[in-house]
């Protein structure tokens, strides 16, 4: 019996043939590469006006000739059944689908860096996706900004000691808070307001330990209190100047305290007041240093807490010496029991001398009582006395 033997177009060389007709095949049998057509089939397309169309060939088929997973120079990626291979190299990686993927711009250096060593689940690297970079994303990753900080709301469950958190640009409490740290610094570019709703226990800065010094405002800060301040133990104030805009001011110390005798300062003490009597003025009341007298002057000039100006009126009831005294004026006195050094007096409308007989030499008579009726007031060359005067008779 006869064999047939059909034959398809052919070559040895590495080139397509010029023309097919529908359905012909035709193979070339040279060495295929890349960029020539060895080993390649090709078939007349008849849907393509019998345009010639590689359908296959051993250079193909060669590209897929090796294990599974495991990838082989110049030949087709196949992955193995865990859909793994063992490498793959690429210039650029894209992630995600197209029309929406991102070019992996990190070096295999820095990936190396970030990855290597890294035991994380898939579920666990999922985390990731959806992350925004200094933004919480529920269910997602934390990743902080630039700058380290985050912004959003941090929700967990109680933590029995956080050692550290870094920098909080907003943080809201509804529970206690109780910090047990060595170092605890509030700095703030904005207001920093501590309140509470507790009348009773309120707010305690330093009240647990004694002997704790609290510091409030800086040197050159202001501080102000905007409520009623009880202080319950000594109060030192070691500034130059304190001012009181109170209206009452009550101090239950019977002695109140001023200067210093550390050095003779030569300095006034008492109280400096203002007034106005059409025009502002400064009045002092107090000791003068330079003469050693308390000294009322009611428009005085201050010069560093030295006061001059003239004297002023005090209208009061004296006792005891006024020893020093220049003039003395004043209302109707009912009972002035001693002058012991009267220079000079006014002019006296009324009154009752109850007192020794005011001596001669002082324009007194010396006497303590009147004479006789008739009787006139002589001197007898010592003192004065009351005499008769009797012309005596005649005949």
């Amino acid at each position: 019996m006869a064999v047939n033997i059909i034959k398809i177009k052919r070559t040895t060389g590495a080139t397509a043939p010029s023309a097919l007709n529908a359905g012909e095949l035709a193979f070339s049998g040279g060495t295929g590469t890349q960029s020539n057509l060895g080993q390649r089939l090709f078939i007349g397309d008849p849907a393509n006006s019998n345009a010639v169309t590689v359908i296959g060939g051993n250079y193909f088929s060669n590209l897929m000739d090796h294990a599974h997973g495991t990838t082989t120079a110049s030949s087709a990626l196949i992955v193995d059944a865990n859909k793994s291979t063992s490498e793959l190299r690429t210039s650029a990686l894209y992630l995600g689908t197209s029309g929406s993927d991102t070019l992996i711009t990190a070096t295999a250096t820095e990936i190396n860096s970030a990855l290597d060593g890294i035991t994380s689940t898939f579920a666990e690297l999922n985390l990731l996706d959806g992350s925004v970079a200094n933004t919480v994303v529920n269910n997602k990753a934390v990743i902080y900004g630039s700058s380290g900080q985050v912004k959003g709301t941090l929700s967990t469950a109680a933590q029995p000691n956080i050692t550290s958190v870094g920098t909080i640009a907003g943080l809201t409490v509804t529970g206690a808070v109780d910090m047990n740290t060595t170092t605890f610094d509030i700095d703030a570019t904005d207001d920093v307001t501590i309140d509470t709703t507790d009348t009773t226990g309120g707010i305690k800065i330093g009240a647990n330990v004694s002997g704790v010094p609290v510091t409030v405002g800086h040197t050159t800060s202001e501080v102000t209190v905007g409520d009623n301040l009880t202080v319950t133990g000594n109060l030192t104030v070691s500034g130059t100047t304190t001012t009181v805009d109170s209206t009452t001011v009550a101090i239950a110390d019977p002695i109140f305290e001023i200067g210093s005798s550390a050095s003779d300062d030569n300095l006034d003490r008492g109280i400096k007041f203002k007034w106005s009597d059409g025009g502002a003025k400064n009045g002092f009341f107090g000791f003068d240093d330079s003469s050693g007298n308390f000294t009322f002057i009611p428009d005085a000039t201050d010069t560093n807490n030295v006061f001059s100006g003239s004297v002023g009126t005090i209208a009061a009831n004296l006792s005891g010496l006024a020893t020093q005294a220049t003039t003395v004026m004043g209302a109707a006195q009912s009972n002035i029991t001693s002058i012991p050094n009267l220079a000079t007096t006014g002019t006296i409308t009324t009154g009752i001398w109850n007192a020794t007989a005011i001596a001669t030499a002082k324009g007194g008579t010396g006497l303590s009582s009147v004479g006789s009726s008739g009787q006139i007031l002589v001197s007898n060359g010592s003192a004065l006395a009351y005499q008769n005067i009797d012309g005596g008779t005649y005949s």
